[in-house]
């Protein structure tokens, strides 16, 4: 109902604005040997009283006998000793009977009350004290109320009667509260309605109580504008009076309970308040429906203009009140709720006990979770006086809770790896919000098979929630050869969704939010791969001489796999082959180039081949592949060798000039960039082994791929050999570019024929000189002059490396400088020789060489030579060095003499 002011103890004493303090009550004790005078007159008082209508104006006369000094004067109420007023001290300095003016808000501050006025000032010089005026100040009479009286804003005349009938409006009824002319701020104003004025007891409503005036309401003029609640005016009886009565309390004292008297005298106004003598009455003609507002559920929030509900405030229920409903004892609400597939169901009824009193009641948690993601609509009906009513709805959009999502206790981060456990999985989903009242669940799981179509299966279809998942969660097992049929390394999302209310379908449950995972599957089972051309771990290397072919299969092979084969080369490294991706129809093969057989025939090649999924990389067990040494092999050979490309055939090194030539043949498996060795053993001229490479570490060309590896044998190495000894050539390759050679050719050997190297540097012969005629013998040659004198002596100078102890001295008896007479010395060898070569120093005047066969013929000349030069002659095929003559103009030398046969 409206609410009414209450009627305060007499013991309270609100305190009023703009209106004379009341004062501390003070002794009022005569003032000792003061000189009596008179009271003061009153200038309004008629008959001991000032009424309203003459108190404007008022002014008090002091006695004549008073002197011009100050005058004190004293006010104060007779029926209230703790009312009183401000002494008012009059300074206008008149002697005698002078007037004073008395306010206005004195007069109607003391209203109703007996007025004690007395004043003090000095009379001939002495201190003078007046006998106390009493006079009544009045209210307004009867007469002078017709104005002031309360009524209905809506009262009308009907059938010469004073009417108020609710039909003619909505809403509450307003009351016009006139202000009487003299009202002040701080005047206190009070109104009550009655009605049942029939009989006791009668029924009253408290319209406006303690209402403490304002300067703007004084200002203003106009009637203050309370309201009767339509509410309390629907309940009453059809064809009743109703009267309003009002009261002012104009002292600024508190207001005092009213007074207990007769029912038929009762007014409910304050008993020491001033009653308007007039009171109206209207006859009420009672319109009981009401335009009830809606209930409201006080867990909801209004958000864009609509009443919205967060479930997570009513876990323990929600509470509907009809808040802003005007009730009254007797009155009786009862609450129901309503919704999308959901009747109309009483919640609960309320009697109220006092006037005023809130209707609410509970709102269960299951009744909020039938309304889930959906609107409740909450009304109620309002019954009295047989009249029932129904109010509006309120709708209220009721969100869903933050459910959990659910879980599975084997999953790690997010990821469920198979190879963890070795059992069923289990999903767990903690306890949820409004878990009491659920009826049915469902979970399952959503994702992929290995060939990319969807995938789902179910855990929970429909199952009734047992009170121990309600108190604990959810526990269900996830069945392995379920979770076996995802493609690994996807993602599956697990889902779970419960029933509430009546529903009984997936479609009608909510939805918890899903949770994704990762999973991985068991490890792969990856047997060895196997060679096309091989027979098991084994391959015969000509078979591989077109290259292989490996072959990888395994259980699970599909082509969201990525497969790539390793064929370990000799550095560690996998032989360059682009990955494949896996197949469902059968083996995935891998082709390798013959390069990969030669690089690693005659040793064992692990090879392996690793499967990449979405998520990991596993490598199978590897065949280690045993790759043959070659067997179509070919010999060496030494192109100057007779008769050719035979074993044991004659090289003889007297017959050519220079460096011999080797030769391989092209074999199948030579490639370019590999390391070869032609390595020559045979022996020395001192009969121990002699080996020598002719090339190591050479590395095959392109070109020698196809024509075959040539390369010259140094002269060098074959005058070292001892005639007649054999010589054994062996190939070797390292088909695997390293420098191990691990193809070894059948070996080539050949008898070897050799010149054989004398010299004579003259060490053993005794210096001396030797005239033309007079022969000197050295181990090697009879030397003779045919002119002039040959010495054996050191040659000066000597030329280092070209002369070196004893030499022969050519002109020895002409002197050392410039040109001498021709001189020629003949130098018989002891045996014929292929070749010749000697120093032949300080020759700076044309000397000439001369050599000779065995029959005297000339085989050929050495002329046009450096001072220091080296004579170099080789016999014609078939011819043989038997005489060598040296002519001169010099005194010169000849030394370190080699002869090869």
């Amino acid at each position: 109902m409206a609410k009414q002011p209450p009627v305060p103890a007499s013991n309270t004493s609100p305190s009023v604005e703009n209106a004379p303090k009341p004062q501390r009550p003070k002794p009022r004790t005569a003032t000792p040997n003061a000189l009596e005078v008179n009271a003061p007159l009153i200038s309004s008082e008629v008959h001991s009283s000032v009424v309203p209508s003459a108190m404007k104006g008022s002014y008090l006369t002091v006695d004549p006998r008073m002197d011009s000094s100050d005058i004190t004067v004293k006010f104060g109420a007779k029926e209230a000793p703790e009312l009183l007023l401000e002494d008012l001290v009059d300074s206008s300095g008149e002697s005698g009977a002078r007037d004073i003016d008395i306010p206005l808000d004195y007069l109607t501050t003391l209203m109703g009350f007996t007025a004690l006025i007395s004043y003090t000032g000095r009379s001939q010089g002495q201190v003078a004290a007046s006998l106390v005026k009493e006079v009544r100040i009045s209210f307004y009479p009867e007469s002078e109320s017709e104005e002031l009286a309360p009524r209905q804003l809506h009262e009308k005349l009907l059938h010469n009667t004073p009417t108020y009938d609710m039909n003619d409006h909505p809403g509450n009824e307003t009351v016009l509260v006139p202000l009487h002319p003299l009202a002040k701020a701080g005047d206190k104003v009070y109104c009550t309605a009655v009605t049942k004025q029939d009989a006791p007891p009668h029924t009253f409503y408290t319209v406006i109580y303690d209402h403490l005036l304002t300067e703007e309401d004084v200002a203003s003029g106009t009637p203050l504008r309370p309201e009767i609640a339509r509410g309390w005016l629907a309940r009453r009886k059809p064809w009743r009076s109703i009267t309003l009565q009002s009261a002012w309390i104009t002292s600024g004292l508190p207001a005092k309970p009213y007074a207990d008297v007769d029912p038929h005298l009762e007014t409910r106004l304050p008993r020491n308040a001033l009653e308007v003598q007039r009171r109206r009455t209207a006859a009420l003609i009672v319109a009981p429906e009401l335009d009830l507002p809606p209930p409201r559920l006080k867990e909801s929030v209004e958000y864009n203009g609509e009443w919205w509900l967060n479930p997570e405030l009513t876990r323990e229920g929600g509470h509907v009140e009809a808040l802003n409903l005007d009730t009254y004892a007797g009155d009786r609400v009862c609450f129901y709720v309503n919704g999308p597939g959901y009747g109309r169901k009483l919640l609960d009824c309320v009697t109220i006990e006092h006037d005023g009193d809130l209707p609410a009641v509970t709102l269960s948690p299951c009744i909020v979770a039938c309304f889930f993601d959906k609107s409740m609509t909450l009304t109620y009906t309002l019954a009295f006086n047989d009249n029932e009513q129904q109010s509006p709805g309120q709708v209220v959009s009721v969100s869903a809770p933050q459910f959990p999502h659910p879980d599975i206790e084997e999953a790690t981060r997010g990821t469920l790896d198979l190879r963890t456990f070795s059992e069923n999985a289990m999903a767990k989903v903690p306890v949820w919000a409004y878990a009491e009242c659920s009826n049915q669940c469902w979970m399952w799981a959503t994702g992929e098979h290995e060939d990319g179509s969807a995938y789902r299966f179910d855990i929970l279809a429909g199952v009734a929630v047992i009170d121990d998942w309600k108190a604990h969660g959810v526990d269900a097992p996830i069945r392995r050869s379920d979770l076996q049929k995802l493609a690994d390394c996807s993602t599956f999302t697990l889902h779970f969704a419960v029933a509430f209310c009546d529903a009984s379908t997936l479609a009608n449950a909510q939805v918890f939010p899903s949770q994704v995972f990762n999973i991985e599957q068991e490890p792969l089972v990856l047997p060895e791969p196997s060679v096309t051309e091989a027979v098991g771990s084994d391959l015969t290397a000509w078979n591989g001489r077109g290259g292989v072919h490996v072959e990888v299969n395994y259980v699970g092979n599909n082509p969201k796999h990525s497969i790539s084969v390793c064929w370990r080369k000799q550095d560690d490294t996998c032989w360059p082959l682009i990955s494949k991706p896996g197949s469902t129809v059968g083996p995935v093969i891998f082709a390798l180039p013959p390069e990969a057989v030669i690089e690693g025939m005659g040793k064992t090649i692990p090879i392996t081949y690793t499967v990449a999924t979405a998520c990991k990389l596993q490598t199978s067990l590897p065949l280690n592949l045993n790759i043959s040494l070659p067997t179509r092999l070919e010999t060496p050979n030494v192109l100057e060798a007779t008769p050719p490309n035979t074993q044991n055939a004659i090289l003889d090194t007297r017959i050519f000039a220079g460096n011999a030539n080797s030769h391989e043949d092209p074999m199948w498996f030579l490639r370019a960039g590999q390391k070869c060795r032609l390595r020559a053993t045979g022996t020395d001229k001192n009969d121990t082994p002699y080996t020598f490479d002719i090339y190591a570490d050479r590395t095959i060309t392109p070109q020698e791929v196809t024509e075959g590896v040539t390369y010259p044998v140094l002269r060098t190495d074959l005058d070292k050999l001892k005639d007649n000894t054999n010589l054994t050539l062996t190939f070797s390759v390292a088909t695997d570019a390293s420098l191990n050679e691990n193809v070894v050719c059948p070996s080539r050997t050949l008898i070897v024929r050799v010149i054989t190297l004398v010299t004579e540097d003259f060490t053993t012969t005794l210096p001396g000189y030797f005239p033309a005629g007079s022969p000197a013998q050295t181990p090697t040659m009879t030397i003779t002059a045919r002119s002039g004198i040959v010495g054996i002596h050191a040659a000066s100078p000597a030329v280092p490396g070209m002369t070196s102890g004893n030499a022969i001295a050519l002109s020895c008896s002409t002197g050392t400088e410039g040109p001498t007479p021709s001189q020629s010395v003949d130098l018989f060898l002891k045996r014929e020789y292929l070749r010749v070569r000697f120093a032949f120093t300080r020759n700076a005047y044309y000397g000439v060489c001369y050599f000779y066969g065995r029959n005297g013929e000339l085989l050929g000349t050495r002329s046009g030579l450096s001072i220091n030069s080296w004579v170099d002659f080789s016999a014609p095929d078939g011819k043989l060095i038997n005489k060598i003559s040296v002519v001169s103009q010099q005194h010169s030398y000849l030394d370190s003499f080699q002869f090869y046969y």
